[in-house]
């Protein structure tokens, strides 16, 4: 089991439930949310209706969740000064993601100005760094390896929690390689997060999604992760269909994952409705029945306290705590 530091634990423990699970809903969208808003016309998407879409469906699913997964530029402020988190727990973003960008950025910039301290001071509860990775892709994935290690270095500092979300992508050489190695480079990717100083992974389903006939199949990707990692993994979306995701969050966290962080299969078809009050009934019925489905789920999942521990506790620990950096 992995020690960490005790204000990552208590970070972990608000972003979770009770029984050392994960059902968080992320919102942190950007250019993928402008596309379901309006596919037509993206660009048109203002910042203040992308800020009014985000504001209603936290408000709406705030009980319903354990933590919400933010983005600083429409919704980690908003949610704290309109008071929409409720008693949710609040993850935020570190980067400028484009997840469907052409050609992929491949190398991941931050917000100007954004960083782990600010996340901290802000009262969040995690930091989270999506990135594309592939192994062999040796120059970028040391890029990437640099990149992850200095987050790390200011999460530690700042007693933190490091969500990582390594992305693969093909290689133009790959020939039909990519399908075949998908649930390796997945696991070196995670087993690469975690040696950096990862506490948590972020992770797209295991195996390619020409394999996801064979449940079999699945399941076996999944506890090769679990096998392979020695901290919490949580399945993300990755925009599949609702029905498709609770399938397999029902086998990952069989296999050994501790929860999720949904996106799109979640709140996809509300930001197809125009009419915030039909928008508004869609989030109180569907919206809330599927995120009450999810915690179910992942009630059967491994609870990161399986794997994170506290650091031995004695009555002169605050001692040696260093806090904040001064």
């Amino acid at each position: 089991m992995r020690e960490i530091s005790i204000g990552k634990y208590r970070g972990i423990q608000r972003a979770s439930s009770p029984a050392g699970h994960f059902n968080i809903l992320a919102i942190d969208h950007h250019d993928a949310l402008r596309r379901v808003l309006n596919a037509s016309a993206p660009e048109t998407i203002t910042d203040s209706e992308m800020v009014a879409f985000k504001s209603q469906v936290i408000r709406a699913l705030a009980s319903e969740v354990t933590a919400f997964l933010l983005d600083p530029l429409y919704s980690a402020a908003q949610s704290i000064a309109s008071a929409g988190l409720a008693q949710a727990a609040m993850l935020v973003e570190m980067e400028q993601a484009g997840y469907a960008m052409q050609p992929l950025p491949l190398l991941t910039e931050l917000w100007p100005g954004w960083n782990a301290s600010k996340i901290k001071r802000m009262g969040a509860d995690g930091v989270k760094l999506f990135y594309y990775y592939n192994c062999d892709d040796a120059t970028r994935a040391a890029q990437q390896d640099a990149l992850l290690t200095s987050i790390a270095a200011d999460c530690a500092a700042y007693d933190i929690p490091f969500y990582a979300e390594p992305i693969l992508y093909p290689l133009a050489a790959d020939d039909g390689d990519h399908q075949a190695r998908f649930t390796e480079r997945v696991i070196t990717a995670a087993q690469r997060a975690e040696s950096l100083g990862a506490d948590i992974l972020k992770i797209e389903f295991p195996l390619h999604p020409t394999h996801w006939h064979d449940t079999a199949a699945m399941r076996t990707a999944c506890e090769a992760l679990t096998a392979a990692t020695t901290v919490p993994w949580v399945l993300l979306s990755a925009g599949v269909d609702f029905e498709r995701f609770c399938q397999q969050v029902e086998i990952a966290c069989a296999a050994g994952a501790s929860g999720v962080i949904a996106g799109r299969a979640v709140w996809g078809e509300a930001a197809q409705i125009s009419d915030p009050a039909a928008r508004e009934d869609w989030l109180q019925t569907t919206g809330r029945e599927r995120m009450s489905r999810l915690a179910s789920l992942v009630q059967t999942g491994m609870p990161w306290t399986q794997r994170l521990s506290p650091p031995p506790i004695s009555t002169v620990w605050y001692q040696d705590y260093e806090g904040l950096p001064r």
